[in-house]
């Protein structure tokens, strides 16, 4: 912030999964240590309440003049029914007692996610360990497409979003993104599993076909 603030340079911050932290304390946005209105904060409560709702909100700074009229010219306005019920619902005190909630579940969903990928991914596969929200990001051993691990994972009703999609130039493409938030508790684990068996398979493949000859499967 120090940075931005010495060059004027304005920061968008996507902070939607705040509000799922493991920790005690909620990690404080860049938001909070904005002094001259740079930032302009954006959060909602789709991940973490009510995704059909499809409200959120934006504390822009200076910024926030040319924030509401560009609203104004491009949706008017967020569902009002919506917005009133989120306010009653707010009111009456029941969102910190969901996400207590919410964030225990996450937490034990994350915890047997981990515990699948360490037992049934192939080896060499490097995984990280969110301290909140609801994924992992695997990076698996470069024999793997991770596109083909996703069309044959989805052949399985398995879903998976391969690496190559968060990025413009088609980088990450032995990683996925795995999402434990679905509350199907019984479901996470034998499909990890499943997805596990499959890499397994791939990079195996891949070892034993020389790098020259290998098919490209990384069109999109």
């Amino acid at each position: 912030m120090a940075l931005l603030a010495r060059h004027q340079i304005p920061l968008i911050e996507d902070d939607v999964y705040a509000e799922l932290h493991f920790g005690p304390q909620r990690p404080p946005p860049a938001k909070a240590f904005d002094g001259t209105g740079l930032v302009m904060h954006c959060s909602s409560f789709s991940k973490s309440l009510a995704p059909g709702y499809r409200v959120g909100w934006v504390a822009a700074g200076r910024f926030a003049t040319a924030v509401q009229r560009l609203k104004l010219m491009t949706t008017l306005s967020a569902a009002t029914p919506s917005q009133q019920a989120l306010s009653e619902y707010l009111a009456q005190g029941g969102y910190d007692r969901h996400l207590r909630a919410l964030r225990r579940s996450l937490a034990e969903q994350r915890a047997i996610a981990l515990e699948a990928v360490a037992q049934h991914f192939p080896l060499g596969t490097r995984v990280s360990r969110p301290e909140g929200g609801y994924f992992l990001w695997a990076e698996l051993p470069q024999e793997v497409d991770a596109l083909a691990l996703h069309r044959q994972a989805l052949a399985q009703g398995i879903s998976l979003a391969p690496g190559q999609i968060f990025s413009a130039d088609r980088r990450f493409a032995h990683c996925v993104r795995i999402n434990y938030g679905h509350p199907a508790h019984d479901r996470l684990q034998p499909a990890l599993e499943c997805v596990g068996r499959l890499a397994t398979v791939l990079a195996a493949e891949g070892a034993r076909t020389p790098l020259g000859e290998r098919t490209n499967n990384s069109n999109l």
